[in-house]
């Protein structure tokens, strides 16, 4: 059985369209404090995306659980 886990970040841009950012393979401990902090950073120093984050709108951790099926 295998266990991922992904961020998946929101923001808005000055406009009011969405941004949507995913990180894979984070650590399953991730404090909301850490993905607060990461988040202000992104709008902070926005102007090095493409699309530039005005905004922080929310935040979730993903996990995903495989298990495999023995066909035999």
């Amino acid at each position: 059985m295998a266990i991922s886990t992904k961020l998946s970040l929101s923001f808005t841009k000055s406009n009011g369209d969405a941004i949507n950012m995913n990180y894979g393979n984070i650590k399953q401990d991730v404090s909301a404090a850490n993905v607060k902090s990461l988040m202000e950073g992104i709008v902070a120093n926005g102007s090095i995306f493409e699309k530039v984050p005005a905004a922080i709108k929310s935040a979730k951790i993903i996990t995903t659980e495989e298990t495999a099926v023995d066909l035999s």
